[in-house]
């Protein structure tokens, strides 16, 4: 097999049997080492491969034209959930360049809410030959 290969099976194994038991991570390491006996080079990108996916999987970001007061993040961290269906920590970064509004990503969702994307739609849409 493949060593990319390898390391992403591990790191997708390693990623699961921890979300599904956290309590029993070091044993879920143990064996992984015990795994890796003769390819102690392979721990790093697996345990860099492993936390990636964790990023993708299980970490929202959201990017704002401004930037948001504790009480409107706690407020857009319950409606972010509800559009979710699940419950996912939240990365909030700025982007001045939006404008206004934001950009919601996820594994599997990207919403486009913000002025800059209404003003580039626009642009595309009826030809305007300003720039964004």
């Amino acid at each position: 097999m493949k060593k990319e290969k390898e390391v992403t099976i591990l790191a997708r194994s390693l990623y699961l049997s921890l979300k599904e038991n956290p309590e029993k991570k070091q044993e879920i390491f143990s064996n992984l080492l015990k795994i890796l006996e003769k390819k102690k080079e392979l721990l790093f990108p697996i345990l860099k491969k492993a936390e990636n996916i964790y990023k993708k999987e299980e970490i929202a970001e959201l990017v704002s034209a401004l930037d948001f007061d504790k009480e409107l993040k706690e407020e857009l961290e319950i409606k972010i959930q509800d559009i979710l269906k699940e419950k996912k920590e939240i990365n909030y970064s700025l982007d001045e360049s939006l404008l206004a509004g934001f950009r919601l990503k996820t594994k599997d969702i990207f919403i486009k809410a913000s002025l800059k994307d209404v003003l580039i739609k626009m642009k595309k849409k009826y030809g305007l030959n300003r720039t964004v």
